[in-house]
């Protein structure tokens, strides 16, 4: 393989990894917004409300983690 072959090779391979990690990130999105949602409708009238927020947060960490990681690649 010639050094610009390989140098495509590695691109094309970054950009299917950014592909699927922004789609994680797209997922994560979505279960935030659906925890919100159901935070705003329940309140604290909710059993679970505490855990939703703890797993919000702990979603919220996480997805701007592998944000970070996509924007490095």
């Amino acid at each position: 393989m010639t050094d610009q072959e390989i140098e495509q090779e590695v691109d094309r391979q970054k950009q299917e990894a950014i592909a699927k990690h922004m789609s994680d990130i797209k997922v994560m999105s979505k279960l935030i917004s659906a925890i919100n949602e159901y935070l705003i409708r329940f309140g604290r009238t909710s059993n679970v409300h505490d855990q939703c927020f703890d797993l919000k947060t702990q979603v919220i960490k996480n997805r701007d983690h592998l944000n970070d990681w996509v924007n490095k690649i």
